[in-house]
């Protein structure tokens, strides 16, 4: 039976030693004399222990296979490259594409609704927004609501919005705010053209001013309903984003400023800042003049710079993407690459050899998943230990 015992790198029993070549029961050999390859051999392995821990005396030319290990466990943990470049303390912010909140828009005088647009009609100028005793009431575009009758002798903003809207349609009117003969007579060849009573006047029966093309949204009133009522509510044309934003995040908006619009696929388009609205108060019962728990936040609009990519729905959730504060030019590695260590964070590295150092580290600016890393411990292009 041969005997078992048990080898280190640096046993007199190695392969390499005389006195290895023993089996039980056998007395001692007489010893020989080493010859000069053996003597090296035991000189190059006392030299390696002295000088490296762990290093070992071949046995057939194989690596040591802790080492082995350990390398292969360093190089197969997931890293990512230390970064240059900015960060900089973006936000999304929930919002809705759609056309804006609804303008009421009401009757006048009296009598019977006998005509009303469809849900999502677009009204352009001189299209008409409903119909009273079977008379359509038609649209001109102005910001001033018609509240007298215009006629002759008469001068004002509501009359300098009446000649826009006669010009755009071709009829020769000057341009300033006099109605004038001139005036008068584009009226009467106006109401002629659309087969109405030429009076050279025009009263709420026969228009009403809106701030442009509008399109229809919710219905409210119905046909058979007396006038004087809200019909529907009326918005723009053009499709925005709108969110309800809180009064911290409210010095990321600007009026006219550019932003993105994020897309449910992922797709973001350029918008501007249309309008900022008045914050919905709070009153002591801390339900707000909003309601509905929207508290102090304020209605950003924003319009779309760019058409929306085929098949979006108007109705589609978005983010509305802000920037904040920006550091340029900073070394950054990922949130997910610290870890705690003692007082502070430390990153772990790795080294040219392959292995891993855990590596001490001041942060900095926080912001896109990113950190900054101050001081010298790293550089751009070091890799970092990720979690997989």
């Amino acid at each position: 039976m041969v005997e078992s015992r048990t080898r280190s790198p640096l046993s007199p029993l190695s392969p390499l030693s005389p006195l290895s070549s023993r089996t039980s029961g056998d007395r001692p050999g007489p010893l020989r004399r080493p010859g000069r390859r053996l003597w090296l051999a035991l000189a190059a392995g006392a030299t390696c222990a002295a000088t490296l821990s762990g290093c070992a005396v071949l046995d057939g030319g194989g690596a040591d296979p802790a080492a082995t290990a350990s390398a292969e466990a360093a190089n197969s943990r997931p890293t990512t490259p230390v970064t240059m470049g900015d960060l900089v303390d973006g936000k999304k912010i929930p919002g809705m594409l759609g056309y804006g909140a609804p303008v009421p828009l009401s009757s006048a005088g009296t009598g019977t609704v006998t005509g009303l647009p469809a849900f999502g009609d677009v009204i352009g100028l001189d299209g008409v927004l409903y119909s009273v005793d079977e008379r359509p009431v038609r649209a001109l575009h102005g910001a001033v609501p018609l509240w007298r009758t215009l006629e002759i002798g008469l001068r004002g903003s509501d009359v300098a919005q009446l000649k826009d809207s006669l010009r755009a349609l071709g009829y020769d009117v000057a341009d300033d705010d006099v109605f004038d003969g001139k005036t008068r007579a584009a009226v009467v060849r106006w109401q002629k053209d659309r087969g109405l009573e030429r009076t050279g006047s025009l009263t709420a029966s026969d228009v009403a001013f809106v701030p442009g093309d509008i399109r229809v949204g919710d219905l409210r009133g119905r046909v058979g309903d007396a006038a004087g009522g809200v019909l529907y509510g009326y918005t723009s044309t053009a499709l925005v984003a709108s969110a309800s934003v809180s009064a911290t995040d409210l010095a990321r908006f600007q009026d006219d400023a550019a932003l993105e619009v994020g897309l449910p696929d992922g797709t973001r388009v350029p918008g501007t800042v249309q309008s900022i609205g008045a914050p919905t108060g709070g009153d002591d019962d801390g339900k707000g003049s909003g309601g509905g728990g929207d508290d102090g936040k304020v209605t950003v609009v924003v319009r779309l710079d760019a058409p929306l990519p085929e098949g979006t729905s108007t109705t589609s959730t978005v983010d509305l993407v802000v920037d904040g504060e920006k550091r340029e030019g900073v070394l950054s590695v990922p949130v997910t690459a610290l870890l705690a260590s003692g007082d502070g964070y430390a990153v772990e590295k790795k080294t040219a050899a392959g292995t891993v150092e855990r590596v001490p580290v001041e942060l900095g600016f926080f912001a896109q998943g990113r950190v900054e890393v101050l001081g010298d411990a790293l550089a751009e292009g070091d890799e970092v230990v990720v979690p997989s």
